[in-house]
């Protein structure tokens, strides 16, 4: 399995993601659901929040006039001139008038990040460009100056997330599922939106909060067997009809999660106390993590 490098830079900062060919194209994808909390490795799963904000510019000129006389010996003549005089004088007033108005126009505020998401225990530490591949729909399609943002969760664990951020005419969406307590994230923005240097508004989020994730160790035990293997082993008495088995990418010496996409395998009817050996497209031994398992459907 070649190696593969994913880059994002962001302001001030660049990622360099070592994802050893986890988010390479490595198997077609059979089915795609739609719900929340869940992308899968045959099931991928998508929600999406769009926020707008629009914004307005204002430009202005300054009007003025000028005093103009012309000697003479007439009094009816310089009563003209003293008349033009106060008449440009008044179109200087009003122009003075005219700029106040515009200068007292109110703006539209915008966000600088890190940005804490009001009402959550989000933050969006960084906004940028990702180079590489697209992973949030399973598709590995290759990328370039795509946004991606980087999102730490400091309250719990999340079932799922939406993230809007809105930039001038256009809304930003990320979605992602799986999301420890205290973990950072890479997103990637779902509809492949190209990075901008125009101002944000707003950041928004949907949360589906989980207290854990299922994990049911007392039925099944899931240890890695290599490269991309896992062996599954039912360690009850009794058949065990599903189990769902969730994975993230994870970049360990940055102790970053890579996508907001969740990948899982499915096994049907496994037997007491027996052990099976499953592969797993997208799972690799070192840049994944095993983080919940279910066997309710």
């Amino acid at each position: 399995m070649k190696r593969k490098t994913a880059v994002i830079v962001v302001i001030g900062l660049i990622i360099v993601f070592m994802l050893a060919g986890l988010i390479a194209p490595l198997a077609s994808k059979q089915q795609t659901e739609n719900s929340v909390g869940e992308n899968t490795e045959n099931n991928i799963e998508n929600s999406t929040g769009n926020n707008t904000v629009g914004g307005t510019e204002a430009s202005s000129s300054e009007g003025g006039g000028s005093n103009s006389g012309n000697a003479g010996s007439s009094s009816g003549n310089s009563n003209g001139n003293e008349s033009e005089g106060n008449n440009d004088g008044n179109a200087a007033e009003s122009g003075s008038h005219g700029q106040n108005s515009v200068e007292n126009t109110p703006t539209i505020p915008t966000i600088s990040f890190p940005y804490a998401i009001s009402g959550t225990d989000l933050v969006v530490e960084q906004v940028g460009a990702y180079d590489g591949y697209f992973i949030e729909d399973g598709s590995d399609a290759e990328v370039s100056g795509i946004v991606a943002i980087v999102l730490k969760n400091n309250g719990s664990s999340l079932e799922f997330v939406g993230i809007g951020i809105s930039q001038g005419t256009r809304s930003l969406a990320f979605t992602g599922s799986l999301i420890p307590a205290g973990a950072t994230v890479i997103l990637q923005e779902q509809n492949r939106a190209v990075y901008s240097l125009d101002p944000y508004y707003s950041a928004t989020a949907t949360t589906k909060i989980a207290d854990s994730f299922e994990m049911t160790e007392n039925l099944v035990s899931v240890k890695d067997n290599g490269k991309n293997k896992l062996v599954v082993t039912n360690i009850s008495n009794n058949t065990i009809p599903y189990v769902k088995i969730f994975f993230k990418n994870y970049l360990p010496d940055e102790n970053i999660f890579v996508g907001g996409i969740s990948y899982s395998i499915t096994l049907e009817n496994i037997e007491p106390e027996t052990s099976t050996e499953v592969t797993a497209s997208h799972y690799d031994s070192k840049y994944s993590v095993v983080l919940k398992v279910s066997t309710e459907q």
